[in-house]
């Protein structure tokens, strides 16, 4: 049998060719290469155009591209702090014009008896007003609202009034309502004696941008893991609609997407029933000093690059870099939160560890309630990253001729026949077992049928994502 040859055909003149191909025989480690998706409001200082994907590589750039006080700016500086090998993408919205702004205030009372700093905190941004001996609430306040004025990267304006400084959040809508009012976070912060404070929390934000345009794009775009600010309902079925979609073997754009959403143990959890899908994960934001977007954002940040160089991997102890800790649920807590579909986190002293990173998904299209351990989303990044090296792997035979396992082909044609195409599977999934992504390689084998219909190849196969180790118990005997 003759060499087969791509490009090298006979002629009638001479001639000396050499054409290159690619071997076929791919080995070793397949890398998937990850792209993250973070998208929200931008103000009108920011000179991108919105709904569309842009590149942005540095947190300056999104200064520039949608305003230093822009969620989209605060969010994109998060995912930077943590991440700088997973590239980025990011769609920009209009803040929609019948919109509501957040507002929220601190009441100050009083005339000072003491010296000190008066140490108030915005979504963990910390201004320090100095206080002597007689100053006024008035006066605190109205430098306060100063103080927070100069600040061009703040999420907020300030204005003093008769001792009560009103913030009003940057952009309209729900994600002002997130925004974190705090007096005296850190624990050598002073109080300022003879003078009270009462807080109001950030509340009335409404109106969101309409996400019709952002979903056309995740609807033919893969990005592994997305961030954005909207948790009603209505946002987080319809992103679960576009990426259940994507999930599908016709279009394997696999996408997972990521919010942080603060509120009761039973909203939280009610929430999670509602949606119930492997491709939305809702972290709990009450132990984070910073809105559940930029939480999300800064989580994408870990979760891929963990995810791209260690595929299988879990994410229990990690840093979520750069956030500042508030005090941590109890156990009883973060167990019926991470139960009911969840992501929890730790405190630690000044660091806020990941938990439980489970998605919402709780139950099977039968209603039958799924394990806790087949619902993290290390399981779906997992299994998600198996089904892409079987397929990059095996394209490689693409538009090979098809034969039968008993007929004897001649050296260099390119044939694929069901028992070759068996044996690479198993190479695929052994070396999936060496890069301790999948285990058990003789129920892979066990399982493993394929047949030859015409000309495509059909295989049927089980695969055993490898564990992480979540849980230790020990039983210590003793004797006195």
């Amino acid at each position: 049998m003759a060499i087969q040859f791509n490009e090298i055909f006979n002629l009638n003149i001479p001639f000396v060719y050499a054409e290159l191909v690619k071997s076929p025989q791919l080995t070793g480690t397949i890398k998937q290469e990850y792209t993250a998706l973070i998208f929200g409001q931008k103000t009108s200082s920011g000179t991108a155009v919105t709904e569309t994907v842009l590149d942005v590589f540095s947190e300056n750039e999104a200064k520039s591209l949608f305003g230093a006080n822009s969620m989209l700016a605060h969010a994109i500086g998060r995912y930077y702090d943590i991440n700088k090998s997973v590239k980025l993408k990011v769609i920009a919205l209009d803040d929609l014009v019948a919109g509501v702004q957040a507002t929220g205030s601190v009441a100050l009372t009083g005339t000072a008896t003491s010296n000190g700093t008066y140490a108030f905190y915005i979504n963990g941004n910390s201004y320090r007003i100095p206080v002597v001996i007689g100053d006024t609430a008035s006066d605190i306040a109205t430098l306060l609202a100063a103080t927070v004025n100069e600040d061009t990267t703040e999420q907020v304006t300030a204005v003093a009034a008769t001792g009560t400084v009103t913030f009003t959040a940057v952009h309209k809508g729900t994600y002002g309502n997130e925004l974190k009012l705090r007096l005296n976070y850190n624990s050598d912060d002073s109080i300022i004696q003879g003078i009270s404070s009462t807080i109001v929390a950030m509340n009335g934000g409404t109106g969101n941008p309409d996400l019709d345009n952002v979903l056309t794009i995740l609807e033919d775009t893969q990005f592994n893991l997305i961030a954005q600010p909207y948790t009603d309902n209505s946002s987080l079925v319809a992103i679960d609609t576009a990426l259940t979609d994507n999930f599908k073997a016709t279009e394997m754009l696999d996408g997972f997407c990521i919010v942080g959403a603060n509120d009761t143990v039973t909203n939280l959890t009610t929430k999670s029933d509602a949606i119930n899908s492997a491709f939305i994960t809702i972290l709990d934001n009450y132990s984070v000093f910073a809105t559940g977007f930029e939480q999300a954002a800064g989580a994408i940040a870990k979760i891929g690059d963990e995810a791209q160089s260690n595929p299988g991997g879990g994410f229990l102890n990690f840093d979520l870099d750069g956030f500042l800790p508030l005090p941590q649920r109890i156990r009883t807590e973060r167990n019926s939160l991470a139960g009911g579909g969840i992501a929890t986190y730790r405190v630690v002293g000044s660091t806020v560890l990941f938990d439980r990173t489970v998605t919402t998904l709780q139950k099977d299209s039968n209603n039958i309630s799924i394990d806790i351990d087949d619902r993290d989303l290390r399981v779906f990044l997992t299994i998600s990253y198996v089904r892409y090296t079987f397929v990059v792997r095996m394209s490689q035979f693409q538009n090979y001729k098809v034969g039968g396992d008993n007929d004897l082909f001649g050296a260099g044609t390119l044939v694929m026949t069901p028992n070759l195409y068996k044996q690479n599977l198993i190479i695929n999934y052994t070396q999936l077992i060496t890069d301790a992504v999948c285990e058990d390689l003789s129920s892979f084998e066990d399982s493993l049928i394929v047949e030859r219909a015409g000309n495509r190849i059909n295989s049927s196969m089980k695969i055993n994502i490898i564990n992480v180790l979540l849980q230790q118990a020990m039983r210590i005997n003793y004797e006195v």
